[in-house]
């Protein structure tokens, strides 16, 4: 073989490794259409990058690429236990399922599946004309969430009215004084609460009261909430995407950058509200966000 051709191979062999080290590992805890769609939307935004996939029972190799995104809480637990240090993003993570005041590797970043509070008060500020007091139930073990919904509220110029359910028999009456001294019941991620026993007594409470239910995430519009924010795979996708073209922060706890809204028309329409156009309220959210300091 001629030098030049031997000279040849090899910078092709070199530009080989390159393309496959510029990839994304993708772990998940199986195979479903929700991790389809956010897998293509990855690949989509990212299209110079391969993007694998590996479920976490398949053992992933951290260290064959340079970038890695896991896709539940179980995930992020089995790469908590991992010494590599390529840079993860952990997504589909709730606020229910972190440790209050947790702190993580510098190499990881949680993308969180919940909420954001500043956009559920917004988002019920815009469905409640006037709206001036909203309340909140909590178990004990997500009191530490408090904080974070008192601060929203103080920056949406709302009051809060808060109230602990130490016990399931209490819930209703904890719902009660809630309800009595607010405008609207803001749910939050906590499944003592918000479960598939407990809502259809909420949602009943509420309305009998007249008082709306909003959030605490997107499977509890077909049960009856009015309305919420979330993200959808592909906005999730997307903000992973958004994350990865910004300076990496250490540790850091996001909400999502991209999101929808969704509400229940025919709840409005029961409580005499004019049927929401999500569209429009996803707009009016934006514009709301970016005039925020």
């Amino acid at each position: 073989m001629t030098p030049w051709r031997l000279c040849l191979m090899i910078l092709l062999c070199l530009l080989c490794m390159q393309v496959r080290a510029e990839g994304l590992l993708v772990i998940k805890p199986r195979e479903t259409e929700l991790t389809r769609t956010f897998i293509a939307t990855l690949q989509e935004q990212q299209p110079e990058l391969e993007v694998l996939s590996r479920q976490i029972d398949q053992l992933p190799d951290l260290d064959s690429t340079p970038l890695a995104v896991t896709m539940g809480v179980e995930a992020l637990q089995w790469r908590l236990t991992q010494a590599s240090r390529t840079p993860t993003i952990a997504t589909y993570v709730t606020l229910d399922q972190l440790a209050p005041g947790a702190s993580y590797p510098d190499h990881v970043q949680i993308l969180l599946a919940s909420a954001r509070p500043e956009r559920q008060l917004l988002l019920a500020q815009l469905l409640i004309p006037r709206l001036q007091t909203v309340g909140l139930l909590h178990s004990s073990g997500q009191q530490w969430q408090l904080p974070l919904w008192r601060q929203a509220a103080r920056q949406q110029g709302l009051g809060l009215v808060a109230s602990e359910v130490h016990q399931q028999r209490d819930l209703l009456r904890g719902l009660s004084r809630v309800l009595d001294s607010s405008e609207v019941l803001i749910g939050i991620d906590d499944p003592d609460i918000y479960n598939a026993t407990t809502i259809k007594s909420l949602l009943l409470t509420s309305y009998n009261r007249n008082r709306v239910l909003i959030g605490p995430s997107a499977p509890f519009i077909a049960a009856g909430s009015l309305s919420t924010t979330y993200s959808s795979p592909r906005d999730m996708a997307m903000s992973v995407h958004q994350l990865f073209q910004q300076p990496w922060q250490n540790g850091a706890l996001n909400y999502p950058q991209h999101y929808s809204v969704l509400s229940n028309p025919q709840v409005a329409r029961s409580l005499g509200l004019p049927p929401p156009d999500d569209a429009q309220l996803l707009r009016l959210i934006r514009m709301r966000e970016n005039q925020t300091p």
